[in-house]
């Protein structure tokens, strides 16, 4: 394991990932350490006016590697524990990106253009 991937140890948490019911509070808190309070904000304010674009969406790629390998996301949710191999998922993420990143400013901020 990597020095980041050691986390505090939770009895019950631990407990609730071998019995397959997940870890929904640990995800929360990883993803809290990814994102802060005003920038939640501001995209959800972005989703409600219907204004999210693709650089939005390249922060949002990028916050969710932030997090760790998807598998271990997943594994963190109930019931999506078990879902096999994700290297293809992680594989396409990183396309996208660099899809995304390719893009001038104008075309992240204004899709319907292409």
């Amino acid at each position: 394991e990597k020095l980041e991937d050691i986390e505090l140890f939770h009895p019950e948490r631990l407990v609730s990932r071998i019995l397959g019911m997940g870890d929904v509070v640990s995800l929360v808190e990883k993803a809290q350490g990814v994102m802060d309070e005003d920038e939640a904000k501001l995209l959800e304010e972005k989703l409600r006016k219907q204004e999210f674009d693709l650089e939005d969406f390249l922060k949002q790629l990028q916050n969710i590697k932030k997090m760790g390998p998807i598998g271990n996301i997943l594994k963190m949710l109930p019931g999506a524990g078990d879902l096999g191999d994700l290297a293809p998922a992680e594989k396409e993420m990183k396309k996208t990106e660099a899809i995304i990143q390719s893009m001038t400013i104008e075309e992240r901020r204004k899709p319907k253009i292409m």
